[in-house]
This record gives C-alpha cells, sequence and structure tokens, in this order.
C-alpha cells in the first residue's frame, strides 16, 4: 500500500499507479464480503467531464456493455472528480504478445481473432454512439483478455474526450505508439470513430502475425521522418500468417484482408466511414469463419469428388439401413 483516500466516508487503499494520466488501482475492503480492487481516477473537474461521467454510468452496469468496465462511484472534492470503475480480472494483451514471442503461449486462430474484435468493435461502436466518446488511447496495455465468458475488455478512459471537443484536443495528448491514428498525432487534425478503428486493426493485426504494419511504424508511417515509400508499404495480414494459421477458407482470408488493410489506411477518409460499415465488415469476416459456413474452391471441388466417387456405393444403400 502507497497511499490512502478517502471519499465520502469510504476508505480506498492505493495499490499502485497505473498510468501518468491519474489512474491508479485501489482496494476497496467495503467491496463485497471481502473486498476487492477497483480502478481509481483522478480528474480535474469541468461540465464536459461531468457530463461524460455521467453518460457513462447511465451506459454502465454489469450488464450493460461487457466490453468495458463500470462505474461503481463518483465524487466531486473541491475541483477534482474521482471515478472509481470496476477492475477488470484477466490478461492484458501486452504481456500476452510477450508471452507467444517467447514461444510461452500460442497465437490464437484467425476464427477466434474474429470473434474477440468482432465483440469489441461492437461495443467500441456502442461507446462510440451513446455516449459521444472516443476512447483515443487503444493498445494492447488498455485491453484485457478475460476468461468465462473469453472476451476483450477496454480500460483506461484517462483519454477519453467527446467527440465535439476533438479539434480542441493538445498534441500529443494520451498517444501510444506506434498504435495511435494519424490524424491523432497531427496537432491540427480532429478525430472521430476512425481514430479507435485504425488503433484496433494495429493490435488485431500484431496478434495475428506478431509485427506491426507499415514495416513497424504504425500510425507513424505518414509522418515526414517515415518516408513517401512507407504508405505503400502494408502487406495484407493474411501473407504474413504461418502455415498453420492459413488453413481457413480463402474467401475468410480476403475478408480478413479486407477489414483489417481498410481500417489501417492512414487518411481517415479512406477507411470505413460509417460505424455500420465497420461494423459490417467485421460481421462478414465472423460468419464466413464460422464451422461450415464457407468453403474454398478447393474443399468445394474436392468436396464434390468424393460424392461422385460415392454415388455408386450410397445407391446399395438399404432404405431401412442407417449410420
Amino acid at each position: 500500500m502507497i497511499d490512502t483516500i478517502r471519499l465520502k466516508g469510504r476508505k480506498y487503499l492505493v495499490l499502485e499507479n497505473l498510468s501518468r494520466r491519474g489512474a491508479v488501482r485501489v482496494f476497496d475492503p467495503q467491496a463485497g464480503p471481502h473486498g476487492d480492487y477497483r480502478v481509481l481516477y483522478r480528474l480535474p473537474h469541468s461540465r464536459a467531464t461531468q457530463q461524460t461521467i455521467e453518460t457513462l454510468r447511465r451506459l454502465g452496469g454489469p450488464t450493460a456493455n461487457r466490453n468495458f468496465p463500470f462505474i461503481t462511484d463518483c465524487v466531486r472534492d473541491g475541483g477534482e472528480l474521482f471515478v472509481v470503475m470496476s477492475w477488470v480480472w484477466g490478461t492484458d494483451l501486452r504481456m500476452l504478445l510477450r508471452s507467444i514471442r517467447s514461444g510461452e503461449s500460442s497465437r490464437p486462430s484467425v476464427p477466434e481473432m474474429a470473434r474477440l474484435f468482432r465483440g469489441l468493435a461492437h461495443g467500441l461502436s456502442h461507446f462510440h454512439r451513446h455516449a459521444a466518446l472516443v476512447h483515443g488511447d487503444l493498445s494492447p496495455a488498455n485491453l484485457i483478455l478475460t476468461s468465462r465468458p473469453t472476451q476483450l475488455v477496454l480500460i483506461d478512459f484517462g483519454s477519453a474526450w467527446p467527440v465535439e471537443q476533438t479539434a480542441t484536443r493538445n498534441a500529443g495528448d494520451g498517444i501510444t505508439f506506434p498504435y495511435a491514428a494519424p490524424e491523432r498525432i497531427h496537432a491540427h487534425a480532429s478525430e472521430d470513430f476512425r481514430s479507435d478503428q485504425f488503433s484496433l486493426a494495429v493490435i488485431a493485426y500484431e496478434l495475428l502475425t506478431l509485427e506491426i504494419p507499415y514495416d513497424g511504424l504504425g500510425g507513424r508511417a505518414e509522418l515526414p521522418m517515415a518516408g513517401k515509400k512507407s504508405a505503400g508499404q502494408l502487406i495484407p495480414p493474411s501473407k504474413c500468417l504461418p502455415r498453420r494459421q492459413r488453413r481457413v477458407p480463402s474467401d475468410s482470408l480476403q475478408l480478413l484482408d479486407t477489414v483489417l488493410c481498410q481500417s489501417l489506411r492512414l487518411h481517415p477518409d479512406e477507411r470505413f466511414l460509417t460505424p455500420g460499415a465497420w461494423l459490417d465488415a467485421w460481421d462478414r469476416l465472423y460468419f464466413s469463419l464460422r464451422e461450415g459456413s464457407r468453403l474454398s474452391r478447393r474443399e468445394k471441388w474436392s468436396l464434390g469428388w468424393i460424392e461422385f466417387l460415392a454415388r455408386p456405393f450410397l445407391g446399395r444403400q438399404r432404405p431401412d439401413q442407417e449410420f
């Protein structure tokens, strides 16, 4: 324990600092019969911040959006606002990526990646639409992989801001390289859901291939120092997959390239322009990978040839015979 914080007579034991934006992990002795961990944010109070918190509280709750933690308490103290959110149990993707690179864990399959990120994309869209917020700092460290159910939960909202205020955001605020979208890096650019779309695609690309798109540059590929050739060096993820991960229908691999490559366009106007179009692309990929939903051309040809060869034997089957 490194400190204690008292809010409305409730004592929180501060255990560690989580981010430079005022997030700390605390223990709440009054949470349940044995207490529980929480994340506590210390934010400057403003009308915009208060409105954001109220919106999140309306959206929140243990059963509202499973891709996000929920607010358990919110207290104003002078010029500061203390926001307490539920603790998410699981493994953050940064640690998982380290484990995969060291050989301790295996890479997720293409169907499993599609299921996880499709669910998160729908959760983010709900966040964008109903809270009018952009998270702004999607990175492996801010994504927790939970179990029972297995899903991705987004944490650390210290950089989230209302969409209407993005034009006045300070350059470099809450940016994590190489996951930040190019428009987040430029001081003159405003952001919307397409910034989170780009960051999510970088993370999905890395989890599948263990590579960062644009030769490791990610969102920095558009910077002058990166050189003019960077924009043409986006390799489709299907070309970077190990052989065993390519054992999915060819149509699904094409959809994988479409959803990630279009989300990774350096200019936001070249990405999916609406949340609906973005979600439709994830849905098409997900359903194409469901078992038995679609076969590759080679698989269809093989199945047809087997059926052709089996016809003489199937014709001899007795009417009452069962398999």
